[in-house]
């Protein structure tokens, strides 16, 4: 979902905002928890749109997510894949890159597709065609290459996830493709 002038690439503020949703999103899955949403205090340092829109969107999708989440696997590729259906891209790469750093080999290059298909997704909400379309390349090419080699890669669906990194690439308006 696109929130116009929220902008995490060109603004701080919506930079530290979605950063620090992600980071207590993050927590609350470590404890199997389901989202509960923010402080007060902290949503009074936001009022303002498109920061409070922002917000209330992603503390509704987190906690639909994490509800779920806690009758799934507990591995970063199982709650990357409840994160992508909800359209949690950031919050997916953020899941993941933990996991990628740790890993090795083939799984280490497919879980880096994986983050730059997540990566691809980020950019179209942020209306950032041309990087989306320059980042599905790589993350298909990777995908196709070591995709098998992700533990547990049935559960994120990547050869439907190529299909759909394609019609980005042929297409200059790209779309949102948020479930599978």
């Amino acid at each position: 979902m696109r929130i116009v002038g929220f902008d995490p690439f060109k603004d701080r503020a919506s930079r530290t905002v979605r950063n620090t949703l992600s980071e207590m999103l993050r927590a609350c899955l470590g404890r199997r928890e389901v989202f509960s949403g923010v402080p007060a205090a902290w949503r009074q340092l936001y009022p303002q749109p498109p920061y409070a829109a922002y917000i209330r969107d992603r503390v509704d999708r987190y906690r639909a997510a994490t509800s779920e989440a806690l009758s799934a696997d507990d591995s970063p590729v199982a709650r990357a894949a409840i994160l992508w259906r909800h359209g949690l891209y950031f919050e997916a790469h953020e899941v993941l890159e933990p996991h990628w750093q740790a890993a090795s080999g083939e799984e280490r290059e497919g879980l880096q597709g994986l983050i730059q298909a997540a990566g691809v997704y980020v950019h179209q909400e942020a209306g950032q065609e041309e990087a989306s379309v320059r980042l599905a390349r790589k993350a298909v090419d990777r995908l196709r290459r070591y995709g098998d080699a992700i533990g547990g890669c049935q559960t994120m669906g990547i050869e439907t996830l190529v299909e759909e990194l394609e019609e980005v690439m042929v297409s200059s308006r790209g779309g949102r493709h948020a479930s599978r």
